[in-house]
């Protein structure tokens, strides 16, 4: 029989969840929570890979995902730590499979990987990135997840795609041989172009 698990996103920021509280003791408040969760009946905790507040952008703090991951894998030991979702776009796919099994091994196996075609267009343009259609988005992340599987499955990657051209050989292993992907999309019910 399935059980029913929970978890707790850990406030960093994007939802306004840090005004208030000085810079200098944002980290403070970010791992302690973690640890409380750690420590009690949690099963995970959570982060958003986002890059600025909601609704609205504001100068209020929002603190990288994968920064976070790797910082609550070494000040925590037992619950799972996930990103809801990583937008495949903001990193490559090479770099971003080394990134999550870096913190996969810092964390002795406890990642989970969310990974979705993103949404939040403001964000985009705000560093950068455009905002490409829903399709080359989803396109994107299918090649995306295919690149990482590779990798995490046998050290390497090799895709000659038409949004990325990788030929990694670095060994970038999950700690147990196998990622659990969480994968969404805010994109809307038609899938355009």
């Amino acid at each position: 029989m399935a059980v029913m698990r929970f978890g707790l996103f850990v406030p960093q920021g994007w939802r306004l969840d840090l005004v208030g509280i000085d810079p200098a003791d944002q980290w403070p408040v970010m791992r302690d929570f973690a640890v409380r969760a750690d420590n009690g009946p949690w099963d995970s905790v959570w982060v958003y890979d986002h890059f600025h507040t909601v609704p609205a952008p504001t100068d209020e703090a929002t603190h990288e995902a994968w920064t976070l991951m790797s910082a609550l894998a070494a000040s925590t030991s037992r619950v799972r730590l996930g990103q809801m979702c990583t937008a495949m776009s903001y990193r490559n796919p090479a770099y971003l499979a080394k990134v999550a099994a870096t913190t996969d091994l810092i964390s002795g196996g406890r990642v989970e990987m969310g990974i979705g075609g993103g949404w939040y267009e403001h964000e985009w343009r705000a560093y950068g990135y455009g905002f490409p259609s829903a399709g080359e988005r989803l396109g994107r992340l299918d090649e995306g997840v295919q690149i990482m599987r590779q990798a995490w499955s046998t050290g390497s990657a090799s895709l000659d795609g038409k949004h990325y051209q990788v030929d990694v050989q670095s060994s970038v292993h999950f700690l147990y041989r196998r990622a659990a992907f969480l994968c969404g999309s805010r994109v809307g019910a038609r899938r355009s172009p």
